[in-house]
């Protein structure tokens, strides 16, 4: 007689699991009382262990709804990290707000402040970085950090920008299309160094061409400034039309010119133009403001 392969004891291993449903695993830990008297209305939610040690903090539309879909997790339908996270919980409470927005807020601050095990967004304010650009006559000073420096000029900070890849790559598309635009680089091999890798150095001087700058003939700093506020892309279509002048770009030339543009306007979309409207009147956001300013979807933790 044959003995049964893997695949023949993965299939009886799902069967013989199906005449046996899933136990509720917080209903079990908890109890049902606990849930009776949820409000339906926005909120935070708090989960403990069982030495009140705070486990997650949550936002919800409806702390009812949120909460029963806890309640409703059973072993086999939800992931390892939701099922552990349930094991560990021995209670929890709620902070009724008046909208969901204040519930963002709120959720926001105590993550911040508090730091729970199981929350993941909005704890390492250090990936948040402050661009600086300062144009001069003979060059660009480029600084990348996550603090404004003291000897620097402050009206040339911005920022701050979320997200520690597309800021670093997208800035330095920008940097190798400056220099490439600057100095009649058609070539991207021939680059300096610090250009050539994935992710923007923290610091570059960038110096202009002597005697006839291609870039403050034509207000490239003015261009770049706008840009970076958010404003207007225009600084886009002089790279395409100074480092295709001559015609002579090979067609991995072109794509690694298309790539760099498309990187730049994909930034100019998704934060310098958000980062406008955020910041208002203001030059700068902190840190911690802007998790609070940025109504993100997603951050939420969902047993389903």
């Amino acid at each position: 007689m044959l003995s049964p392969g893997p695949f023949m004891f993965q299939a009886m291993d799902n069967q013989t699991l199906s005449l046996f449903p899933a136990e509720s695993l917080l209903v079990k830990r908890l109890g049902a009382g606990p849930f009776e008297a949820l409000p339906e209305a926005p909120g935070v939610y708090r989960f403990y262990d069982g030495r009140s040690r705070l486990l997650y903090v949550g936002k919800a539309k409806n702390l009812r709804r949120r909460l029963f879909s806890y309640k409703r997790a059973k072993a086999g339908n939800v992931s390892q990290k939701v099922s552990e996270l349930i094991g560990k919980i021995a209670s929890f409470e709620i902070v009724e707000t008046g909208t969901e927005r204040d519930a963002l807020l709120l959720e926001n601050r105590m993550i911040r402040a508090e730091r729970p095990q199981y929350n993941h967004a909005n704890k390492q304010p250090e990936t948040y970085y402050f661009v600086y650009l300062h144009p001069s006559s003979d060059g660009l000073e480029f600084r990348l950090a996550m603090r404004i420096h003291e000897e620097t000029d402050e009206a040339c900070w911005h920022g701050c920008f979320k997200g520690h890849a597309p800021v670093r790559q997208s800035l330095g598309c920008l940097l190798r299309l400056l220099w490439m635009a600057e100095h009649d680089t058609q070539n991207p091999m021939y680059l300096p160094v610090q250009l050539t890798r994935n992710l923007t150095p923290m610091r570059f001087r960038l110096p202009w061409h002597k005697g006839d700058s291609p870039a403050l003939q034509n207000s490239v700093p003015e261009m770049l400034d706008s840009w970076i506020i958010g404003e207007s892309c225009e600084i886009l279509d002089w790279f395409v039309v100074q480092i295709e002048c001559d015609r002579r770009l090979t067609p991995f030339r072109i794509l690694h010119l298309e790539y760099h543009l498309e990187c730049l306007k994909r930034f100019y979309d998704h934060k310098l133009v958000p980062h406008r409207l955020m910041r208002r009147e203001k030059r700068l956001i902190g840190q911690d403001e802007m998790d609070d300013l940025s109504i993100a979807p997603g951050r939420t933790f969902r047993p389903h």
